[in-house]
Formats: structure tokens, sequence, C-alpha cells
């Protein structure tokens, strides 16, 4: 249960994080990485991106200004173009140029003001000013309304806001349908005015007080707290030169004034007049690019067109959002906790893989935004997190079953067993080895003088005396046998001149134990010494006993049965060797020959030899 709980609360407290960001990381670095993904996700094809040819904008460009002299112009020739291009036949007219001002002449003003009475479709923009500082991201406190000045005389519904509210990285990917006024009536934005003029009648926007709501048909449009819907972008921010006419059809303000493009050019279109000149300061960044701005008359072109195509995109629900961050962050851990090596990677790269198949689907069959960064993000971190603990979980049991399984048989067998691809199996393979019994002569009759716990504290002297000193003679600990002790030099890992590492380990033995039998001696008066025996020659070296239930390492054979006969005639402080492992010492031990003895088990006498402890 320990195990799982830290998985658990690390997916607990990483969907939390990413909830957090997720809902209030506006303005954050996640915040526009995200409208970034999502604006890669928004970029439309060649076919997707062709702008309405019923939207024409009328471009106040530098040819016009150097023609017409500075702004601002007289709105005398306003009221002359907009009159002849309803004339012509056009749908609606939208000067987007703040007139709040009154006119120096009073009769520009009353020239203007007669075609906004003659033509109801000729629409005049107001400004919102909102407090600088609201409430809360979702509020929207007017400070006041800056409309036409009262010389121009228009009714309120050919008034419409220009208000753009940009993201918090300055980008534009959101127009306001409406905004209030200072009595908190709701301003449509003249986009909509606009839009409704293309549109039939069942199908126009409007706002429908009662449940405070903005309506396509009878269609709810789903907005945010701030009356706001994504839009699209049918319109390229590149080739924008003098002689480029990417976009929506732009013509001269002069040319279309002085007659070269006929005013019937715009029958059945509605058209948009506003700045397109950089000395007059009006681009704005949008998705399409950062660098290159579009101009405030072209981004309301797009809003238009966003509009009559009626693809609002909107935010999945809160909830619906953190569960799908809980989903994924849950499989990126399971992932993680269940599933090893290459084939965990493997599976966390294919659920983010998926999830971005999910992110696009949802987009484009619901125009429905998911969290898409906070949501790989929680998930690389969740496999992450969780590989890491699951990494030093399998170190902390790797260390543990070393030390604890080191004090059963040699720390080699133990990392041989670690490191070993090949699974653990009963049987053996035949190797050249050297094999050591080790008894404690004396100790039965000490043990019947002694407490059984004192009895086990000098038993574990000797024992540990024994491993210590194998184990230093790179020896292998196969197994404590009562008050004995077998070892094996030579296996696991292969030990040159291992019959040499075993003499040595014996004579030691025989050394470092006279301390321990001086000790007994004068506390107890009774004499307890080491015999030894040593064999060497090829032995069975491996796993024996149940696949199932328990395995020992050992070596069996021969040479094995030989080396425990020998140490069973071995007398107190007596090391005796077979005939193979004394011709493999001879060289470099001392060693004197007893004779050939009879061994139980073996049909003839096998010479023997006592090595001589210098």
């Amino acid at each position: 249960m320990k195990k799982i709980a830290v998985p658990m609360l690390i997916v607990g407290v990483l969907s939390m994080i990413t909830a957090y960001l997720y809902s209030y990381g506006n303005g954050g670095v996640f915040q526009m990485v995200e409208h970034a993904f999502r604006d890669a996700l928004r970029t439309k094809s060649v076919e997707e991106q062709i702008p309405d040819d019923r939207i024409k904008i009328i471009a106040i460009d530098e040819a016009s200004l150097q023609q017409l002299g500075p702004f601002p112009w007289p709105r005398a020739v306003y009221a002359e173009l907009v009159g002849e291009l309803m004339q012509a036949g056009a749908r609606a007219v939208a000067l987007d140029l703040l007139l709040i001002d009154p006119s120096e002449e009073v009769e520009d003003d009353r020239a203007l003001s007669e075609q906004l009475s003659k033509y109801a479709h000729i629409y005049l923009p107001v400004q919102v000013t909102l407090r600088s500082l609201q409430p809360d991201g979702q509020s929207l406190v007017v400070e006041r309304v800056d409309r036409p000045a009262p010389s121009i005389q228009i009714d309120p519904g050919q008034l419409g806001h220009v208000n753009v509210l940009p993201d918090s990285d300055g980008v534009i990917r959101n127009m306001s349908l409406g905004l209030p006024d200072e009595q908190g009536m709701m301003l449509p934005s003249l986009d909509i005015l606009m839009a409704n003029r293309l549109l039939p009648k069942d199908q126009q926007i409007r706002w429908d007080p009662n449940d405070s709501g903005w309506y396509q048909g009878r269609e709810r449009i789903p907005t945010d707290n701030r009356h706001q819907v994504a839009i699209d972008f049918f319109s390229s921010p590149y080739g924008y030169g003098e002689e480029a006419m990417n976009g929506y059809d732009r013509q001269s303000f002069c040319d279309v004034l002085s007659g070269i493009v006929d005013p019937a050019y715009y029958k059945d279109t509605i058209v948009l007049i506003g700045p397109y000149a950089t000395s007059l300061s009006d681009r704005h960044m949008t998705p399409l690019s950062r660098s290159m701005t579009l101009y405030g008359v072209e981004i309301h072109a797009n809003m238009i067109q966003s509009l009559v195509e009626g693809r609002f995109y909107k935010e999945a629900p809160f909830g619906w959002s953190v569960f799908a961050l809980i989903t994924g962050i849950s499989a990126a851990a399971w992932c993680a906790y269940r599933i090893r090596g290459v084939r965990g990677a493997l599976c966390g790269l294919s659920m983010v893989v998926g999830y971005t198949l999910i992110w696009v689907g949802i987009y484009s069959i619901g125009a429905v935004f998911i969290p898409y960064l906070t949501e790989v993000i929680g998930m690389s971190a969740a496999y992450i997190l969780v590989i890491a603990y699951r990494s030093r979980e399998d170190r902390r049991a790797r260390q543990q079953v070393e030390e604890l399984f080191g004090r059963y048989v040699s720390p080699a067998v133990v990392t041989e067993l670690l490191q070993s691809n090949v699974p653990i199996r009963a049987g053996g393979t035949k190797c050249d080895i050297t094999v050591m019994f080790i008894d404690i002569r004396g100790f039965t009759p000490l043990s019947e003088r002694l407490e059984p716990e004192r009895t086990i504290q000098v038993l574990n002297q000797y024992l540990h005396l024994c491993a210590e000193t194998i184990f230093q003679h790179h020896g292998t600990l196969d197994k404590f046998i009562g008050d004995g002790v077998m070892a094996i030099f030579g296996a696991p890992h292969t030990l040159d001149r291992h019959a040499e590492h075993a003499a040595r380990a014996a004579m030691e033995l025989q050394h470092r134990s006279e301390d321990l039998y001086r000790k007994l001696s004068a506390e107890l008066d009774v004499s307890v010494r080491f015999g030894i025996g040593i064999q060497s020659g090829e032995a069975v070296v491996g796993n024996v006993g149940s696949e199932t239930l328990r395995l020992d390492y050992t070596a069996i054979g021969d040479t094995v049965n030989v080396a425990a006969r020998l140490e069973s005639q071995a007398k107190p402080g007596q090391v005796l060797v077979g005939e193979e492992a004394n011709r493999r010492i001879q060289d470099a031990f001392e060693t004197q020959s007893i004779g050939p003895l009879r061994l139980k088990g073996k049909a003839e006498a096998v010479m023997v030899y006592e090595l001589i402890s210098k």
C-alpha cells in the first residue's frame, strides 16, 4: 500500500498544480505558450483562408493622405463618399473613425447627419473606456463611453463599439460581442451590426437581456463572462506592400472618392472605411504574426466574417478540463509505475501523441479548447517523478536484498544474481573449484555447559570469523551447517589459483582463531579449535532445489564429498588437503603427507596431506 501511495500523492499534487496553472495562469508563460499552441492549431489551409468577397475595405492610406491632406479630413468628405456607396447599392457602410469632437465647420456635421438619417445602415463607432483596475479578470467596469459629437445626429441603433481586448500577450484572438454603457445597457459591436447585414433574418445576432446571453438565431453563442468569443482570421499579414493585394478587397479612399473606382463596385457588399497607413498607428498583433501586424480595419473585417460563418470556439467547462488533467496525469503515472524500460517510454510517448490527437479532434469536431500544454507538462512530470521514485525504490530494494542476502551467501553470489539477465532456474554448470569445509571441534561439550543464549553468541563469533576470512580471500560462503561452514573458491566467478586462495584462508583462520581459543580456554576450561578439509577438482555448481519454492546455490560432486570427509577426519587445529589440492599448492605452501586414508563413500584409500602452518 505504501508503494502505491507515493505515486498517488504525485498524481494528486500535479493535478492540483496543473489545474491552478490552467485556471489562474493568465499572463504567465504557461498561458502564453498555450495560446501559441492554439494559434498553430487554428492555422487555416489556403482554401479555408479565403476572405469573403462581400466584405470590402476602403483604405485611408498614404496615397489618400498625400492627395487629400493630413488627418483629420473635413467630415463632408466622408458624408459624400458614404452617400455615394449607399446610393450605389451597398448593404452597409461602417466608418471606423472616432468622431468625438464637433467639426469646425457646422455644415460638415450636418452633411454627415443627413446621410445617417437617410440611410439606416451607415454605422459609426463608439469607444468604451474601461476602468484600468478591474475587480477581477472577468469584470467589465465602465469608466466612460466616447460617442460621436452631439452635433452629429444619429440613431442609437447605428452605433456600435469598436473595442478590442487583447490577451495578456498583446495578441487579439477574441472579439467582444457587446460592452455595457454607463447605465449597464448593452452596446453591440460594430462588427455585429455589419455582420447582420450579410446574415438571413433568422440567423442574425442579438442580445437577449432576459437571460443575459448572445444568440445567433436560436443558438446561444458561447461567450465568456466578458462577452468574448474567439475569432478566425482569413487574411494574411504577409505581402502587404503597395502593390500586394493579399487579404480582403482593398481600394484607396481617394480612388473611390474621385471615381477611379466606381461606387457601383460595392453593390450588395458591406464596406469598412478606416485607417490603412503606418502614420495613423492603428496596427495590432494577431495569431497570424506578431512581427507583421494587421490594421484595425482589417481585424474588424475578420471579425465580421467570423460572425457570418458562425463557428464559435469555446473553452471546455472547467470541471471537464480538470477531469482531463487528472486522467492524463494518472495514465502517465500508471504507465511509469507498471511498465519498465523502452516499453514504458514508448507507452508514455504514445499517451502524449494520443492526447494530442484527442486535443485536435475535440477542436475540429466540437470547436472546443481543452488544456494542452498544462496536460502534456503534467503527464511528463508525472512520468518522470514516478520513474524517479520507482528507481529509488528499486535501488533501496536492491540494497536491502544485498544486505539481507549477503548475510547468507557470498556477496559475489548476490552480485551475480542481481546483475544476471538470465532467469534463476534449477541447474548447474561443471566448474573447476576448490571446496573447503570447516568444523568447530569441541563445540558440542561447550554447548552443554553454556546457556543457549551464550552458546549462540560464541557460535556467532566463530562463524563470523569464518565468513569474514572466506570473503577476504575471494571465496564464496556456500552455507552454514550447524557449527560448520562450507565454502567454495572459484565460483560463481572464475578465480585464478583458487586452491592457493583456499589454503591461505585456512591458515589465516587458524591463526585468527587463537585469540578466541585462549579466551574460552581461560573462561571455561575447554578446548575449541577448527578442523578443516580442502579438496580441488571438478564439481557441478549452480542452483539446487525447487524453482517455485526455494533454491540453494551450492556445489555437488566427488570433490565436495572428499573435502567434507577430510574435514571429518581433521583433528582440532588441523587442515587436511586432498591429493589434487596438494598438487596445486605444494609449490607455494608446505604440506606433509599423512598417507592414504579410507574415507566414507570411497572404495579406495585417498592420499591425504596436512597443511603446515608457518
